[in-house]
Formats: structure tokens, sequence, C-alpha cells
């Protein structure tokens, strides 16, 4: 029994554990969205009638504690299917899909009473609209006196395949901002989403549209008609955009698009990117949508796109390449991932595209995912070593173990800041403080054994979200634990955290350590301060007025890379830092300003010529310790290049390293602790040489003797590309029984006992020698131009044994006595014979080489 009851405290720790780490891997701040439906009897499943409105309301609050329970914080809501509404319209009929008649309202009114139960959980909702789906196949509704059939038939654009008003009516755009704008002023959304109807799905004819495309065109427009209708598109998101910043300008904006976009390398060049890589953007010219439009002007808060595929198929491929463009372009990219009622989809695939997300979004620091749709999400499941295991459980257990706050738009700056919360007390299981308008609040229960100086507002103590100013603790966090509140904007920045009955002061004023003021610096540098803050937020602006916040992170240290903020680029930023912690409002930093270059060679100048042949290669430095890695190639991909490992930012070419006329290319790889950035490649082209004939080194004379351990050398010369050398017992230099060396970087062969092959020597031979030097010039380019071969030398070659001193083809203690004669002088023949270690030196360290020798 004592052992069986080690085991489960072992088993319970363990788990226990797993549960920590977990949670500390998982991110603070994601979207953990669901997209909800009642087109798809995800809620409310049929027809609101009043005697089936508990049921239904019943329904949506059940609904709505699994979302909350499963760490579910953002719910994208389908408000208007096809020009209908699930929701209290001023322009539009209630929809069928939720009162059972088109035009006839429910028995109450499903928005405002998900948005109402969806914020007392704490839960995020965006209002899900089809900005010009009207209706599917030969449907063109008619029931409701609403109908655009009967009050603007001229705004439909039909096909065999579904009816849409048509994007090019400037009358049309205004109707889907002034919905947009009913919805904002009557319910209390966090977000407004499109998802993919724009043009008709069947690519509809250009001849639907002539008449407006050819009165666009006899106006002076220029665009093509594939070009014009993205551009309406395009038009009516900017406008819906500029509404939402005007009415609400914390409601973020989004679009939940086609999966892929930007394969054609010509749409992606217009944006400056590469194309994606799998997949393919059917969207473009068949809807004529352009997510990459958006990104690039600004006109979204964020994307949702549809990657609704495997990681065995293009998920990875296409996820990844989104998690690029976010890092680019600033702005957040959430996943939508389908949840199929399938076989083949395991629970284990959605976990792996999660953390496919997690990586790929990782540069931008805005991870997210959105689950298509709540009724398959809630109903997957999968049998797993003989139990029934949930996708829901299954998710939050293995990727979201706590809650997460969704990401803050840097982009967005908020109408006011805030300290913390005031008047916070804890009675009987209820948290109460003073209310601030149009704000939330974060609710963290603390374990009592984590001291107040290792608590940093980490994502494992939040217990909740709250609209209101009050919450109340669930029975297992009232005893054993304390509580801190912190105030959460609606641009989800969150303040300073809160205990009941603390005195609160101001933290101290962090202070900017690096880089100093006006520095110039590159991306593999850090920004570094000082302070006691349990939590510090970096901010940095664009403006020398720090209006333009483009990036703000929030951190525990008193560091932060550069290369962690992915949307920086070359330019000069101000930054500073704000120090928090509990029971300490914020307090900024004095600003300061420096100036961003991409690490690049800034010598020789790329594209330089006439470059000399010892020049000093230098690039833009890290931050102090970085380490170098320097190649240098004379092919562009860099293939076989030289390399050096160097720890400062400039490397002084050595003589006779550079061949003339040549162009070489170099890229150098910086590296400081973890982080690693490569600079573009760099070329230039060195000045033309010609070099003279060869001059020999060795042998010195004709009929010189030469050992095996001897080479055939030559003086150095400057420029020259390659040294080609012959060896041969003929003076004819036949090529089958010749050495044939062409020898780069170096003057002289290899020893001649390690010549193989045809071209080995033989002891006791006779042999004759001759080279030429190979270079180029500016006008032949690659193709090698020869000086003419020195003169012939001929000399005699011999093999030595090493050790055998005296000559007598054995190594043995005579050899000792030989060498000991030799050193002391009695004895004249010192040769390399008695250089035993070959260190070109004959003394006593040579008597103990040849013993060694001989012993072993």
């Amino acid at each position: 029994m004592k052992r069986i009851l080690i085991l489960i405290a072992l088993l319970a720790a363990l788990a226990a554990s797993f549960v920590t780490a977990a949670a500390d891997t998982a991110p603070k701040r994601e979207q953990r969205g669901m997209w909800i439906t009642a087109y798809l009897n995800d809620w409310p499943s049929g027809a609101i009638t009043a005697s089936n409105t508990p049921i239904m309301q019943n329904a949506c609050r059940k609904m709505l504690d699994t979302l909350q329970v499963n760490h579910i914080n953002t719910i994208y809501y389908h408000v208007r299917a096809m020009c209908d509404a699930m929701y209290n319209s001023a322009y539009e009929p209630w929809s069928s899909y939720v009162s059972g008649t088109r035009g006839v309202a429910p028995a109450f009114d499903p928005f405002l009473y998900l948005v109402e139960e969806a914020h007392k959980r704490g839960i995020e909702v965006y209002a899900w609209v089809n900005p010009y789906r009207y209706g599917h196949g030969s449907n063109m509704w008619g029931q409701s006196e609403l109908d655009y059939v009967h009050t603007h038939p001229e705004w439909l654009l039909t096909t065999s395949y579904e009816t849409v008003l048509n994007p090019g009516i400037p009358e049309v755009r205004q109707r889907v901002v002034d919905v947009c704008q009913d919805i904002l002023v009557k319910y209390d959304v966090d977000g407004l989403v499109f998802d993919d109807y724009f043009y008709n799905q069947d690519n509809p004819s250009f001849s639907l549209d002539a008449d407006l495309y050819n009165a666009y065109k006899e106006a002076g427009g220029t665009m093509s008609q594939g070009d014009w209708r993205r551009e309406n598109v395009n038009q009516m998101v900017k406008d819906v955009n500029d509404m939402v910043k005007a009415t609400k300008p914390w409601v973020r904006f989004g679009i939940g698009p086609a999966g892929v976009a930007c394969t054609n390398p010509a749409v992606a060049a217009q944006y400056g990117v590469d194309p994606c890589p799998v997949g393919s953007d059917w969207q473009y010219n068949q809807i004529y949508s352009d997510p990459m439009a958006w990104v690039t002007r600004g006109t979204i808060d964020f994307l949702a796109p549809q990657v609704y595929w495997k990681t065995t198929g293009t998920f990875t491929g296409v996820t990844t390449w989104w998690g690029k463009m976010a890092a680019r372009f600033n702005r957040h990219i959430f996943i939508s991932q389908w949840v199929p009622d399938e076989e083949g989809w395991t629970l284990a695939e959605f976990v792996k595209q999660g953390r496919v997300m997690r990586e790929a979004m990782a540069a931008g620091g805005n991870p997210g995912m959105v689950y298509f749709r709540y009724g398959t999400w809630r109903n997957k499941k999968e049998v797993i070593d003989g139990k029934v295991r949930q996708l829901r459980t299954w998710l939050k257990d293995s990727l979201y173990p706590t809650i997460a706050l969704n990401p803050a738009p840097a982009w967005l700056q908020p109408d006011q800041t805030y300290t913390m919360v005031t008047n916070l007390a804890y009675n009987d299981g209820t948290l109460t403080w003073d209310s601030i308008p149009n704000v939330r609040y974060v609710i963290y229960t603390i374990p009592d054994s984590v001291q107040d100086q290792d608590f940093h507002s980490q994502a494992r103590y939040i217990d909740g979200i709250s609209y209101q100013a009050s919450y109340t603790l669930p029975a297992d966090k009232r005893e054993g634990y304390h509580q801190a509140v912190a105030i959460l904007d609606r641009w989800e920045n969150e303040y300073a955290p809160a205990t009941p009955g603390a005195v609160p002061t101001a933290a101290t004023q962090p202070q900017l350590l690096y880089p100093e003021d006006g520095d110039e610096v590159t991306e593999l540098s850090f920004l570094q301060w000082s302070g006691d803050g349990a939590t510090y937020l970096v901010q940095l602006y664009d403006d020398d007025q720090m209006q333009h916040l483009v990036a703000q992170v929030e951190v525990d240290s008193t560091s932060l890379p550069l290369t962690s903020i992915s949307t920086l680029t070359d330019g000069t930023y101000w930054w500073r830092v704000i120090a928090r912690g509990l029971n300490q409002w914020d307090t900024p930093s004095q600003p300061r300003h420096f100036t961003l270059g991409q690490m690049h060679i800034t010598a020789p100048a790329n594209s330089e010529t006439a470059v000399p042949l010892t020049p000093v290669v230098t690039w833009t430095a890290g931050a102090p310790g970085t380490t170098y890695l320097l190649e240098l190639a004379t092919s562009s991909s860099l293939a076989n290049p030289d390399t050096l490992h160097l720890n400062e930012p400039l490397w002084q070419v050595p003589q006779y390293r550079l061949a003339g006329a040549t162009t070489y290319y170099a890229r150098v790889t910086a590296t400081f602790g973890d982080m690693t950035v490569v600079t573009p490649v760099s070329s230039f082209t060195t000045v033309e040489v010609i070099p003279p004939l060869p001059v020999y080194l060795c042998p010195t004379a004709a009929d010189t003797v030469l050992y095996n351990t001897d080479v055939v050398a030559f003086e150095p010369v400057e420029g020259a590309a390659s040294l080609r050398v012959q060896i041969s017992n003929s003076l004819s230099f036949p090529t089958r029984t010749s050495y044939n060396g062409t020898l780069e970087g170096t003057f002289q062969t290899p020893q001649l006992g390690d010549i193989k092959g045809s071209g080995k020597l033989v002891d006791g031979g006779t042999y004759y020698v001759r080279a030429r030097y190979a270079y180029r010039t500016l006008t032949t380019g690659t193709t090698p131009q020869y000086t003419d071969y020195c003169d012939i030398r001929s000399f005699i070659y011999h093999v030595i044994i090493t050790g055998d001193v005296n000559s007598d083809n054995e190594v043995n203690i005579a050899d000792v006595n030989a060498l000991i004669d030799i050193i002391l002088g009695s004895n004249n023949t010192a040769g390399p014979r008695a250089d035993v270690n070959g260190d070109g030196e004959v003394n006593i360290a040579d008597v103990n080489a040849l013993i060694d020798l001989i012993l072993n």
C-alpha cells in the first residue's frame, strides 16, 4: 500500500509539472476564436419563438460556458448572412435563420443576448458580416418588403451560382458602411469581421457590369476591368474601416479571406513580397479579393485567412507565409482553421496546426487561431487509448491551458491611458472596485506561496476577464490565494495590477542604458535599461512627437533584442520604457532615439570595381560581443566559399589571397547570443593584374636533390588566379604520365611524396618542372588567360625514411647516435633526414621524436 501511495504521489507531481510547463509555454497574448452561425445551426439552432425562448437562451449560456471553460476568448458571430439580419437592423429584414420567416422578428434579439452573456464571461464578440452576398442560386428572397429585389433590384448582380450586391455601385458601398455602422452603434461589439464573399463565387462575366466599367473608362479611368473590380472591393474596405475608426475606434476591423493569396509572382512583386509558395490564389481573379491590398494599405486591423487544410497538405507552407506578412506589415493575422466532421482529421492534427501557427506568427508576436465552426468543434472527438477524447478539452490541455488576452494592435492609439483600479475590496468571495467607463479588467488569483516579487502578471495566474467592476471568484480560489486586478482597455492594453487594501505608489522611473541617444545600430542589437519594475512596456515610435506607435512589447526583463520586433525597418525610432508592478502605477522613462540600419557589408561597396588586391572588408557592427562568419566566394550562390570566424566587424585581406579582375561575393552571418542576422550578399571586382612568369624558390638550381618531404615552390605574386605546375620525367611533359597541378591560393605543390597516380615520382629519378600562371582580365571575364611557361628546371628525387638518419634504410639506435653526432657537430651531414619532427630545425627535440618513433 505504501508503494502505491508513493506512486500516486509521483504521478500527481508529474501531472502538476506537466500542467505548469504547458502553462508557461502558452502565450499570454493570443486570439482563440470561434466562428458561430445560425445559418448552419450553431446557435440558435432554429427559429426563436416565445415558447422556446428559455430553451434557446439556456443553449446560448451553455455554449458560452463551454467556450469559456476551454479558454476561447473571441466569438465571430454571424449577424448578416444574405443581406438579412440576426440583429435589430435599421436597413434589412430579420433573418429567417433566427425567426423562421424572413422579415419577421424573433421572440428576442439573439445578438444582443449573446453579446451580453459573452461579456459576462469575459469573451469578446466580433460581428461577422457578409458584405455583398444576397442569395444562392435562383433564390431572390422577396418575403420582406425590405428585400433588395423590391427596393433596389438594380443593385443585384446575378449569376447561376448566386446573387450579390454589385460592388461597382457607390450606393451599394455606402449601404455596406451604413449596415456596419448600425451594428456598431447598437451593440457593444469588440470587432467587426467579413468573410470571403465579394464578387460572385463563379467568376462573373465581364459583360455583367460592362456598363459600369465603360462609364468608369469614359470618365478617364485606366484600370483593367479586373483591377477595377478589385479596387471597388478595396474602396469598400477602406470606407468601412474609416467608419469604424470614427464611430468606435477601439473596435477591430478584419476580414477572413480565402486561405491562399499572392501566388502570382507579378502580384507579389507589386507588394514587394515573395509569392506564397503553395496553393492557388483563386480569389484574386474569381471574386476579385486582394487581401494584400488591405494589409499594405492598412485598411484592416487583422486578417483571418481560411487555411482549411492539413499540415500534410498546404497548411504549413501557407501559414508560414502569412506569418511573414504579419511581421512585415504590422497587422494581426489569425489563422482560420476548418474543423470538419470527417474521418482522418485527428485531434493530434489540430494540436500540430496550433503549434505550426504559433511558430509561424512568432516573428510578429501575435498568434491566433479561429475555428470554423462551433458545432463541429464542440462535437469533434476521437477514441484514443480506448477512451473517447473531445477536441475541445484536448486543445485546452495541449495548447490552451491558461486564459489568454487578445493581442493589442500597436497601430491603434487609445483615447486615454489609465493607472490602476481604486477602492479594490474583497468580501465573501467577490472582488469589487470603482467602475471606469468602457474598460475591462483582468483578474489574477495568485497562490499565497508566490511572493510579490515573483508575480509578473503571468498568464498562468489569470482567473478571468470582467466587463464589470466586480468579479466573483470560483470556490476553489477563495482560500490559499490572493488577488490582483488590472485595467484592460478596449484597445487590449493592460495596466498595472492592484491588490485589495494596498496603498499604490509610482513605479521607479526606468533609466535607458543602450543605445545611447542618437546611436546608429543594426538589427543585431538590443534595447537595455535599468529599473525595479515587475514588468515593462517597451514602446517605439517613428516620429519625434511620439504620436505614431509602431511597436509595443511587454517584457519582465530589462533588455529587448531588436530582432524580436519584426515591424522595424531601416529608419529612426524614438523609444521609451514604461515600468509597472504590483500596486505600482505606470512610470515612463525619458525618451531616446536611435537610427536602425540593416546589417550590411560596407566596404568594398557593393558592385565596386578596381578594388585593390588587399582590401579591408568591413560591415556594420552588431552589439558588443557579436561574432561574425564571413563567407567569400567567386560565385553569386556562394558555393564552396572561404569562411572566416571573426570577433570584429572587419577583415584585412592578406596578400596573394585575391585574384585580379575577379568578381567576389561576400556575406556575413552575425551572431549575438541566440540571435542571428545574415547580411545581403555584396560583390566587388578586383583590379586587373597581369602576373610575370613564375620564379623558382625550389628547386634552387638544376639537378638539385629533392626529397619526398620537399615541395616545388615559386615566389608569390599578386593577382594570379591559379598556378599550373607540371612535373615529368620527360622534357615533353606528356599529360598521361606527368603531374599536372592547378594550385589556387598557394604557390607550392604538395610534398613530392604525396603525389599519387600516373604522376607519382620514383626514387632516384631525374624530373623536370615548369609552371605558368592563369589570370583574368576585365575584357575576357571568367575565361582564363595564361602567362608563358617559365624555364624548365630539373631535380633528382630521393625518398627518405623518417628517422633513417644514417641512410641505411633502417630506423634503430644507430640513427639516434648519428643524430646526436650531428647535433654535437662531429657529423656535418645534417639534412632533411636529421629533421625528424619536421619543424625545420635539428636539435634535441628531434632526438626525442626519434626515440618515440623507435619505441612505437
